[in-house]
């Protein structure tokens, strides 16, 4: 009976306990609240501001600590156990009711089991989509990604997450939940293997946030093995043919002669520096940010020096698109110490920018320290006005494939493997690893059947089966052993 007495006084105890933390709570709460209210206003300044929320923080904090060690004990009325674990680096405890607490550090496990034992006042919970936005927010506050990378992010967040998987409670979303919703996207969109990476990226963006706020207390992407949806036919993972993604060296011939015609229209008058743009990227495989980045103090006496690029700026709303260059190229972005590559400049590119030279000294436009390819008022072409007008022109000439990586490809299938450079020498050129080049680059010549042909001849010794006529095609000498006599 005492001892029935004492559990009670103490459960009495405790909750008197709680309805007091949370008043005193709900007072540092108003506390705060007040304090951001002032500073949105301009009544208190920043500084002041972020010192008074800090006191108000570690008030909050030492209450949570005193409200959990009255709370959180045995039976006996003693503390319960806090161990931290090595491997996973973070502190933990158990529930009365067996339930395990984590947290990365003491301050944040306290806070988790204040959340655990019912004290927290109501507030609006974690969702998936108000996590992204956080998240976002971060991203765009800490990383030198530009405007346009973070539009990427929201594009393929609106794609990819439906209302309601936003609207879930994100601290109750299980790795089995994850599992199965990945599994939907897979089957539903049919996303590319870069799609599929691009929907992967924002989970982990989302999730990885959580984990690091304390919101929950681990990040479950890493259960999703992108091998699984490959291999298992949810995602697009069909090789695309040579003739999508690189010319044959006649059609390369057939450009060049579109531009040369174009050019000698009364349109241009011999001046068209886009199409004469396009036409140096075919000889020279430039990025379209590359081509439009180069001047005339990057041409030396046997190579051109690539090394910059023209970007869009940040975006300023309700004002046209800005562009800026920037001293490196794509490749070189996490790679400072890197200066560029060159290109070795051969009788067509050397004929071809002392011809576009002429032409703007004649118009009085040329500056040895200047852009090449700039308009007839001097300004410079952009990657937007370059992209439309090799859009046109592809579709004039009945190409299905437009895009201006489709040249990189074709000098590289085209030109730098029947020279004989190796995947190493050709990734220098173009600007990117062997591997990408191997990977990504390399593909049958659209030409080059005669010329496997003529190489296999005479490798193997053999005459043509067209001058000798005692050889029986397969197709034929197959059906004349199907035949009963």
């Amino acid at each position: 009976m005492p001892m029935v007495i004492t559990l009670l006084r103490r459960q009495h105890h405790i909750m008197s306990n709680i309805i007091d933390f949370k008043q005193r709570y709900q007072l540092i709460l108003d506390q705060k609240k007040n304090i951001e209210d002032r500073l949105k206003y301009d009544m208190i300044d920043f500084a002041d501001a972020t010192a008074q929320v800090a006191e108000m923080t570690k008030q909050e904090r030492k209450l949570i600590k005193e409200a959990v060690d009255a709370i959180h004990i045995t039976k006996d009325g003693l503390p319960r156990k806090i161990s931290f674990e090595e491997k996973r680096q973070m502190y933990y405890t158990l529930m009365p009711n067996k339930q395990q607490i984590h947290g990365k550090t003491l301050d944040s496990l306290y806070e988790n089991l204040f959340a655990a034992y019912g004290l927290t006042l109501e507030k609006d919970k974690y969702t998936v989509g108000k996590v992204f936005c956080l998240a976002l927010e971060r991203k765009k506050a800490n990383s030198p990604n530009k405007a346009v990378s973070f539009d990427r992010n929201e594009k393929t967040f609106k794609s990819y997450f439906t209302v309601e998987f936003c609207k879930r409670d994100i601290t109750k979303i299980t790795k089995d939940d994850l599992l199965a919703y990945t599994k939907y996207v897979a089957q539903t969109y049919n996303p590319s293997i870069k799609e599929f990476q691009a929907y992967k990226g924002i989970l982990n963006l989302i999730f990885e946030y959580a984990f690091d706020k304390d919101i929950r207390p681990d990040n479950p992407v890493p259960c999703i093995h992108n091998q699984d949806y490959y291999k298992d036919g949810y995602c697009n993972c069909k090789a695309r043919e040579s003739e999508d993604n690189i010319f044959s060296s006649a059609q390369i011939d057939d450009v060049r002669a579109h531009i040369i015609e174009r050019n000698n229209t009364g349109k241009f008058k011999g001046y068209d520096i886009t199409g004469l743009a396009i036409e140096f990227s075919t000889r020279v495989g430039t990025r379209v940010g590359e081509v439009c980045a180069l001047k005339w103090s990057d041409v030396k006496d046997y190579f051109i020096w690539i090394h910059a690029q023209i970007t869009e700026a940040d975006r300023v709303k309700g004002q046209p698109m800005q562009w800026e260059y920037c001293p490196y190229t794509k490749d070189e972005r996490k790679k400072p110490i890197k200066k560029g590559r060159y290109f070795p400049i051969n009788n067509g590119i050397s004929n071809l920018l002392k011809y576009i030279k002429q032409k703007q000294l004649e118009l009085g436009i040329y500056d040895e320290d200047g852009y090449i390819f700039i308009r007839k008022d001097g300004t410079p072409i952009n990657p937007n006005s370059y992209t439309k007008v090799l859009k046109k022109i592809m579709e004039k000439l009945g190409f299905h494939v437009t895009n201006n990586h489709a040249f990189r490809k074709s000098l590289n299938s085209n030109v730098l493997i029947p020279m004989g450079l190796d995947e190493v020498q050709r990734a220098a050129l173009l600007g990117h690893s062997p591997k990408v080049n191997l990977t990504n680059y390399t593909y049958r010549r659209l030409d080059d059947t005669d010329e496997i042909y003529q190489r296999f001849n005479e490798f193997t010794n053999e005459v043509k089966p067209e001058l000798n006529q005692n050889i029986i095609p397969f197709t034929k000498e197959k059906a004349l052993r199907n035949l009963s006599f």
